[in-house]
């Protein structure tokens, strides 16, 4: 399954009651709802996946069934982060912590950390860091790696080399390929603060390999985006402009406008009447015809 908000763990099973001889029978009409949004979300339709999660959801709701209220309204954020609908996702998965809450059922991190990550979407990164650290300290070890390489990229956008260096150090050993990339990731940044771009371009490098080989797009356009950096700080700015020419343009294959136009426009910046920044312009046109 491809993981596209800052690979969120799975998507959890839907609920539709208990189908053994001794429980109620199970709730057809949730368990279709259920399964198509999941069908739409691993077939890259996340628009559909939204749609199909918020009818699960209203039924859960109607049936007040509090098991699957909480897994289905983690799915639905985690569709919504998929669709770029970050402020959806952060009222979704709020008032599905919410309700769990009230009712006495610790939320899971899973959907703690879907909340982070819509935080995050939205530039709220006091708020994004202080629930990734609740995460991070949790039981859970995929849901806490997970975590901390959002913190540690909170880090890097607040200049705090040596909160980015701690959230490396904790990735140190990853068990996944996607932590793989992140620890890539994390290195190149931090390889950036140190003042070795050298060594952050080869780092970025392969962190997008690494995205492409896990099949997350969204991480692999901002890897991309930190190899055209480091390029761009060796003096090579064609190479710069071509990281960021890529970068931009699978952010914008993703419906991802706002972190398209800015890396699209600083390859044509880098690269000005070349070949890179005629596709750059060309990309720039078809996002705006879109809006």
């Amino acid at each position: 399954m491809r993981a596209w908000p800052l690979l969120l763990p799975a998507l959890l099973a839907g609920c539709g009651g208990d189908p053994s001889p001794s429980g109620p029978p199970p709730d057809e009409t949730l368990q279709r709802a259920t399964r198509a949004g999941r069908l739409a979300y691993d077939l890259e339709r996340p628009e559909e996946a939204v749609a199909s999660y918020r009818t699960a959801l209203t039924r859960a709701q109607e049936r007040d069934d509090l098991g699957a209220i909480g897994d289905i309204g983690y799915n639905l954020a985690v569709a919504e982060l998929g669709a770029n609908m970050a402020d959806r996702a952060l009222a979704d998965a709020r008032a599905t912590r919410a309700e769990l809450e009230r009712r006495g059922t610790k939320p899971s991190p899973a959907l703690l950390l879907a909340e982070a990550t819509a935080l995050y979407r939205l530039h709220s990164v006091a708020g994004a860091d202080a629930l990734a650290a609740r995460i991070a300290a949790a039981g859970d070890a995929e849901a806490a790696a997970r975590a901390t390489f959002l913190r540690g990229l909170i880090a890097d956008e607040k200049n705090n080399a040596g909160g980015l260096a701690a959230a490396l150090q904790a990735l140190a050993t990853p068990t996944q390929p996607s932590l793989h990339a992140d620890a890539a990731e994390l290195a190149a940044r931090l390889a950036l603060r140190h003042g070795d771009p050298a060594r952050a371009r080869q780092e970025a490098v392969r962190a997008a390999q690494l995205r492409q080989d896990t099949l997350d797009y969204r991480g692999l356009a901002r890897a991309l985006a930190v190899a055209g950096e480091a390029a761009r700080r060796t003096g090579d700015n064609a190479a710069a402009a071509d990281f960021l020419l890529r970068a931009g343009r699978s952010a914008l294959a993703q419906a991802d406008k706002d972190s398209a136009r800015p890396w699209l426009k600083a390859a044509i910046a880098l690269a000005p009447k070349s070949v890179i920044a005629e596709a750059a312009t060309d990309l720039l046109q078809k996002l705006d015809r879109r809006e």
